[in-house]
């Protein structure tokens, strides 16, 4: 929302309607409005193609005036539907007021397309039109949908026998087209990495495929649209290879991720599956599918790791397949067909899945501000902010001549390259290498990995570089933006800048720690800045195939410990069992509550926001099994199961066993209410009853009382908050267990000394208490540890800690990203809401702030709050509230007070208090003035 005016004469006006002390609504200038149905998507994705969810779930927006009933009907194609004819489905009318998550109940086939359209009713019974038709296309459904087989080229092996890297396979096919193509599509993936191309050019804008799974589990795949890319004649596919998470070689002066806590895994050698299907105008259809007639060769790409770089010898281009005549060279043969087995990654029973994620692609392309040469022939590049992405090249220069790219996050006091915190050290780097052809203006860039870096060691260049010479692609999952937020105070604004950031750089096909020492899908990040997370973007399509992925790697039947999610997913490396002494005591890396709870808790929150039900149907049985497997631990440890605690807390005294007990009790109370969601009478009884065993355990061990009042565990900021959050304590203790927790914080000087488990807690029970004075103070503290060090200190990104340690681009203390929308901008659901139908306008005027401003893109639409107030503490709120949603607006007022309250209808009051004056509202445009 733009800023509001609220000039003297505007607000005489306003207080001229009003007698003191009392609120009038003014009438509105609302009129009648038919209802209608806009932002139609299937699989929360506008007009998909390659889905195989058999009962694909449609969505949309209803506008002009509530829903209450619709109806839905679907063909083969939009001109049918514009006909009137439905000859896929009709629902009939459906009295409803939903309008998200509706499965589509016909029978559906691989390939099929189908047009949609919805029309919906409103409470005066009025109809709207028929929609705008959308569509989508599904995929490949079964195994026997897919006539293409794995391929592998025989000739290579991890390292040569004299030691040295071997270049990875390159694949291609020269085909003819013989007609007018009405429709192609190439369904394919890859192991470890892919990228494909059409007569050398790439077949989308998507990299770093396929999105990570658990490869003997499932391997993703896409479905890519070349209709219009085929030309008449000779067209060739051509298919680069890359290691990925998939083949994690150890090779000596190149960085690798590790430990004596991790044991890695070689799933296998690259391979590739590809399935070309044309259709042309004439009704014929042809179908190209990866065989034996295949030709492959070792290719330009020399070196690969997702962890440490990529090397590019453009001397051996014969070796790329961007022609039909290259493929004749003397350093190709025909492709080998992959021995799956049943004990192989993948099996030979291992199920092809289209991808659901939005995929990554290039956001930007960055220029670096500052070039400085080294008086060695080097030069040190600043693209200005810490980013994940790759180095562009683009340069000429004699054939041999190898240009060194080295990137960094920080710099040394001297202003050289500090590499310290993406785990490389000067024997064993993070690199990328090309060597040129020597054949006029070449470009490149990587094509099989990323790293996190703000500064870029540039060495081997043939002359200074230009503008264009070396730039940055930053790269991220599109998810779609989900809010806005900007206030009066630059400092909040930098924060939450540094905040997005570090979340886009760790959003990629999995939510990575951070962008590259381990790059890895930490469970446990994701759940504790699930909140800023699910605020920032819109993950509806995202998040469950993350859940997915704790369910596939879930530990099973005959496995150490089934039952177990450890404590990353995809588990590409496994951990063992170490237990090591800790300022909070003895720790283990492999098994957490508050990370594998991830598989209950994300799904609850997908529910909770976006009306998400299948998500925890489809992984339920792995709830109940990661429940199960607790019990035990918990039975065998007697009674105090391993962990973490609060990791990587400033306040090491929070008991280690209260932030997992706490951990659990929320775990197995959210379960019970999923449970009840799901019509499980019997489990929700199971699962209450479990929670409340754990609530009375955590009463008896951690509730204290001493001459102040009562408080939890260690009077920590972590111990109250998480006891708050969590509800453990009771309604007669509450005010007091705030107290203590904002008397913990003044104590530490204004500065959060939580870790990323009781960050959540943390920020919510301060803000459920209405203190959010207390966390503006501390967000905005400009001392460490803190946000505001951070921006101060000159971080451009979130760091693993709040005192600037540690790797400086970690996301999962990324919460106050909600807090800003959700607190200063004051945007909130109800309790009892489900997809933010109710929701809760009550901005936090604190602190020095003027202005704030968010919006956030709900599945009912836009919600927005835009306050400031003036240098004589004059107030104006304007709101906007979507159809299909209503609110209660709570604008900060005195009893003595005048509040106007006009808009779209009439705004009606509720019961003043001492410090707020609230409105419920329907759909439309408010505005409150308050003086």
């Amino acid at each position: 929302m733009r800023g509001t005016h609220t000039g003297a004469a505007a607000l005489a006006a306003a207080l001229a309607l009003t007698v003191s002390g009392v609120a009038h609504a003014a009438p509105g200038t609302h009129r009648s409005t038919h209802p209608y149905a806009v932002d139609l998507k299937t699989e929360n994705k506008v007009d998909p193609i390659g889905i195989d969810d058999r009962a694909p779930l449609l969505s949309w927006r209803s506008a002009g005036s509530p829903q209450t009933a619709y109806e839905i009907r679907a063909a083969h194609s939009a001109d049918a539907l514009r006909k009137g004819r439905a000859d896929v489905w009709r629902t009939g009318k459906v009295v409803s007021s939903v309008s998200t998550g509706i499965p589509f109940s016909a029978a559906l086939t691989a390939r099929e397309t189908v047009a949609w359209q919805v029309r919906v009713w409103d409470g005066g019974g009025r109809v709207s039109d028929w929609s705008s038709p959308a569509t989508f296309e599904m995929g490949l459904l079964n195994a026997s949908d897919w006539s293409a087989r794995w391929i592998e080229n025989s000739s290579y092996d991890y390292t040569r026998p004299d030691g040295t890297v071997s270049p990875l396979p390159v694949f291609g096919k020269a085909f003819a087209v013989r007609g007018k193509v009405a429709k192609a599509r190439l369904y394919m993936t890859g192991l470890g990495m892919y990228a494909t191309t059409l007569n050398g050019r790439p077949v989308s804008t998507n990299v770093l495929e396929p999105g990570q799974t658990t490869y003997s589990a499932e391997v993703d795949y896409r479905t890519y649209d070349l209709t219009r890319q085929l030309r008449y004649g000779t067209n060739t596919l051509g298919i680069e290879t890359g290691s990925g998470a998939y083949q994690r070689v150890k090779t000596p002066g190149h960085y690798f991720f590790g430990g004596r806590l991790e044991s890695y895994t070689v799933y296998g050698e690259p391979k590739a599956i590809a399935q070309l299907e044309i259709t042309y105008t004439d009704g014929r259809r042809e179908t190209l599918g990866t065989d034996t007639s295949w030709r492959t060769a070792l290719g330009p790409t020399t070196y690969s790791s997702w962890w440490s770089g990529e090397e590019y010898d453009a001397r051996r281009s014969a070796t790329a397949p961007t022609s039909a005549t290259r493929l004749d060279g003397p350093d190709w043969q025909n492709a080998s067909l992959a021995e799956l087995t049943s004990t192989t990654t993948p099996r030979d029973t291992t199920p092809l899945r289209a991808d659901p994620r939005p995929p990554v692609t290039v956001a930007e392309t960055v220029e670096p501000v500052s070039v400085t040469p080294d008086g060695k022939g080097a030069y040190l590049l600043d693209f200005g902010a810490n980013r994940s992405g790759w180095p562009s090249l683009r340069v000429s220069g004699p054939a041999g001549t190898t240009v060194s790219m080295i990137p960094a996050e920080k710099l040394d006091a001297d202003g050289s390259l500090d590499i310290s915190s993406t785990g490389a050290t000067a024997a064993n780097q993070i690199a990328y290498r090309y060597t040129l052809s020597g054949h006029g203006r070449e470009t490149w860039h990587p094509r099989f990995t990323y790293s996190g870096f703000r500064y870029l060691k540039v060495d081997g260049l043939p002359a200074a570089p230009k503008a264009g010479t070396v730039t940055m692609q930053v790269v991220h999952a599109s998810n779609p933006r989900a809010s806005d937020f900007t206030s009066s105070n630059q400092l909040i604004n930098e924060i939450h800048a540094i905040t997005l950031r570090a979340t886009q750089s760790n959003m990629m096909s999995v939510l990575t720690d951070c962008p590259d020492r381990e790059k890895g899908p930490y469970t446990g990040d994701n759940l504790h800045n699930i909140d800023a997370l699910l605020t920032d973007y819109d993950l509806s399509s995202y998040e469950p195939q993350l859940v997915r992925n704790m369910a596939t790697a879930q530990r099973q039947p005959g496995d150490e410990s089934p039952g177990l999610i450890a404590n990353i997913a995809p588990e590409f490396h496994r951990v063992a069992p170490v237990k090591l002494q800790y300022p909070q005591g003895t720790i283990e890396f492999l098994d957490e509550v508050n990370w594998g709870s991830a598989v209950i808790r994300i799904p609850w929150q997908l529910y909770k926001t976006y009306g998400d039900t299948r998500t925890m149907s489809l992984y339920y049985d792995n709830m109940v099994k990661w429940l199960d497997y607790e019990a035990a631990n918990k039975a065998a440890n007697n009674g105090d199961i391993p962990g973490l605690g609060d990791w990587s807390a400033a306040d090491n005294t929070t008991p280690m066993q209260l932030a997992i007990l706490a951990g659990y009790y929320t775990a197995a109370h959210d379960m019970a209410q999923i449970a009840q969601v799901l019509d499980k009478k019997a489990d929700q009884v199971k699962y209450a009853a479990l929670a409340s065993t754990l609530a009375g355990e955590f009463t008896t061990r951690f509730r204290h009382e001493d001459a102040q009042g009562v408080y939890y565990g260690s009077d920590s900021e972590t111990s109250n908050a998480m006891a708050l959050d969590a509800g453990l304590v009771p309604a007669a203790d509450r005010q007091q267990v705030l107290d203590r927790l904002v008397a913990s914080v003044r104590t530490a000087g204004n500065h959060i000394t939580s870790g990323s488990v009781g960050l959540g807690p943390l920020f919510r029970a301060l803000h459920a208490g209405g203190r959010d004075d207390v966390l503006y103070d501390m967000v905005v503290n400009p001392t460490s540890p803190g946000y505001g060090y951070l921006v101060t200190s000159g971080h451009t990104t979130l760091a693993e800690s709040l005192d600037g340690s540690g790797s400086q681009n970690h996301h999962f203390l990324g919460q106050v990203d909600a807090w800003l929308v959700n607190g200063l901008a004051g945007i909130n659901q109800t309790p009892e809401s489900v997809g933010y139908r109710e929701l809760e306008i009550a901005p936090a005027v604190v602190g020095d702030l003027t202005h704030a401003s968010g919006s956030y893109r709900t599945p009912q639409g836009l919600v927005s709050s835009d306050w400031r107030k003036d240098s004589r503490g004059h107030f104006t709120l304007k709101v906007r509230v979507p159809v299909g949603s209503t609110a209660v607006v709570r604008a900060p007022a005195d009893a003595q007070d005048n509040v106007i309250a006009t808009g779209s209808r009439r705004p009606t009051p509720e019961a003043r208090t001492a410090s707020t004056a609230s409105y419920r509202v329907s759909a439309g445009d408010y505005t409150f003035v308050v003086g």
